[in-house]
């Protein structure tokens, strides 16, 4: 028995970390799906939304609404519409939401980096890559604007264009050096497929929803059908079943 018990565990979590990695890809093509449907129809793409949230909510076993988290973004909305009009709070908001989602991707890559027992891989230094995709995209949304949402301005401080071009190059240096480690750990058949899934899929998100600004729209909704489809959590397997 005592034997087993680590074939069984190690089956267990290969299992889990396939789940992962699985997950990661199916987010993406429905981020795609959605983003490019808004492309088309907007009205359809709304029901695609509805129709994601309604299946998390059903689904789900520990989803929760944060009321508190929702105070600060909705106040600051409300000073800087007070000042700048609509556009300028929906700006705020979309600010406010590429920087929560991009926490909660890093965060999601720390967690399935450490189940790997890949502790290396968890912290900011081994995360920042991940962060300067969104960045660059939301420069290059800051340098395009204004910009219409459904209907509804969007407005933020125009910079420069050496911001969004400065920006790009940080992240396509950083985005080549880990595709460069991650290759690496590949050929010596150490990569830890679900963190490496997982990131790969937040950058191609992330570049094709803002940095190609094909409709900044169309990758709002890329970007909450995304996390609607993370939002069901992944069951993980249970130990105790061990015989």
């Amino acid at each position: 028995m005592n034997g087993r018990i680590p074939d069984r565990a190690a089956a267990l979590f290969a299992g889990a970390a396939s789940h992962a990695n699985s997950r990661s890809w199916t987010a993406l093509l429905v981020a795609l799906a959605a983003g490019g449907s808004a492309l088309i129809s907007p009205a359809f793409a709304i029901l695609v939304l509805a129709a994601l949230a309604a299946h998390a909510l059903l689904r789900g076993e520990n989803l929760r609404f944060d009321i508190v988290s929702l105070a600060g973004p909705t106040f600051a909305a409300l000073i800087v519409g007070a000042f700048t009009g609509l556009a300028g709070a929906i700006g705020v908001i979309f600010v406010w939401r590429m920087f929560a989602d991009c926490v909660w991707s890093t965060r999601e890559a720390a967690r399935l980096a450490a189940a790997a027992g890949r502790p290396g891989e968890t912290s900011w230094k081994a995360l920042a890559h991940a962060w300067l995709t969104p960045l660059y995209g939301l420069a290059l949304v800051a340098f395009t604007a204004p910009h219409m949402i459904a209907g509804l301005p969007l407005d933020l401080p125009h910079v420069p264009v050496w911001v969004p071009l400065t920006a790009g190059v940080l992240a396509i240096g950083a985005l080549f050096d880990w595709g460069l480690r991650r290759a690496a750990d590949w050929r010596l058949g150490e990569l830890a497929a679900a963190p490496a899934a997982h990131l790969l899929t937040h950058h191609i998100l992330f570049m094709l929803a803002f940095g190609l600004m094909i409709d900044v729209s169309a990758g709002i909704v890329a970007l909450a059908a995304w996390r609607l489809a993370h939002a069901v959590p992944l069951r993980q397997a249970s130990l105790t079943a061990v015989p």
